[in-house]
């Protein structure tokens, strides 16, 4: 008999972190599942990592010699899986202990919803700094437009936080190869297009890694393939119009904050042309890279302040001693 789920899990030179995301796949309290763990020829101590899972029979341990990217290496895995449904785990994020639990009993519940996403804890170095979306915002549910998987202005998920359907990859298609960094957001807006049901998850059943070394740190190709994203979706063209607009903003307010001045400035001339004068990131970008420095290093600090007035109930100890445990681990 199948498993309930296949979990796909690709990496590429990140043996530690690895380490640490496999050890939350294992401490999983429901355990109908099949992982598939992608190697895309990494040249550190991977191979020593897998050695230490050999053990785990659910843990199906695949090597490539050749660095192909996840997403080629995530269309392998889908061709083998044989699970209802598919949940994805990037090598530098962690699951918390009833991930896959939460996720069956809701899917058990609303049959019809193929595309469920859950909220996740951000972690900022050594703290918990809040959560992907606020639990009490409205989230779109059901049928929704294609396009709304662009973003997070509608429907605010991560590829780690989401559960899906196997026959949907199969009716939409796998994840294009052409891509660089939002292959899956493009999938997922056809996803939607082609109308399956969302179902929202609002508790924190994983952890995301903010660091710098992340690939959506590219943000003038995060934006162009957020068009091609919104296409897939099959977007009107006067509502393409305004969401383009807004991609623009945010891809030079991320430049400033990256502290590239320079570089949002011609963005925003490039891609706002005369509107740019109605933008204050247009502005701020005449500023001294000192004074940017400085509001950047103010805001992380607003960041570990706010951290400090999370919601700290016996469920957030009990969150942050599973993930400094294995954090503390993965140090040694």
């Amino acid at each position: 008999m199948p498993p309930f789920f296949s979990i796909i899990l690709p990496t590429y030179n990140r043996a530690k972190m690895l380490r640490t995301a496999l050890k939350s796949v294992v401490a999983q309290t429901y355990k109908d599942y099949e992982c598939f763990v992608l190697d895309d020829g990494s040249t550190d101590e991977t191979p020593a990592v897998f050695r230490e899972f050999e053990a785990e029979k659910k843990i199906r341990l695949i090597r490539f010699e050749d660095n192909r990217r996840q997403h080629v290496r995530r269309n392998e895995a889908l061709r083998r899986a044989q699970g209802n449904f598919v949940a994805f785990l990037d090598s530098d994020d962690i699951w918390l202990p009833h991930r896959l639990e939460t996720f069956k009993r809701f899917i058990d519940a609303r049959p019809e919803r193929g595309f469920w996403f859950s909220n996740a804890y951000l972690l900022r170095g050594k703290k918990i700094t809040g959560t992907v979306f606020d639990p009490s915002r409205f989230l779109e549910e059901g049928v929704v437009p294609g396009w709304h998987a662009v973003g997070d202005e509608y429907i605010p998920y991560l590829t780690t936080n989401l559960a899906i359907r196997l026959e949907a990859f199969h009716q939409a298609g796998f994840f294009r190869e052409d891509m660089k960094i939002l292959e899956d957001t493009e999938l997922y807006a056809r996803m939607l297009a082609s109308g399956i049901q969302v179902g929202a998850i609002r508790e924190p059943l994983a952890v995301r890694r903010l660091h710098s070394a992340q690939i959506t740190m590219d943000h003038v190709t995060n934006y162009k393939e957020s068009l091609m994203a919104l296409d897939a979706g099959k977007i009107a063209p006067q509502q393409r119009d305004i969401e383009r607009l807004k991609l623009a903003r945010k891809t030079a307010e991320y430049l400033l904050k990256s502290l590239r001045p320079l570089e949002a400035r011609q963005f925003i001339l490039r891609e706002l042309g005369k509107k740019r004068k109605l933008n204050w990131i247009y502005q701020a970008t005449f500023a001294p890279r000192s004074f940017l420095a400085l509001a950047k290093k103010i805001r992380e600090y607003y960041l570990g302040i706010r951290s400090l007035f999370l919601r700290r109930d016996d469920r957030f100890r009990e969150v942050e001693r599973f993930v400094f445990g294995l954090l503390k681990e993965e140090k040694l």
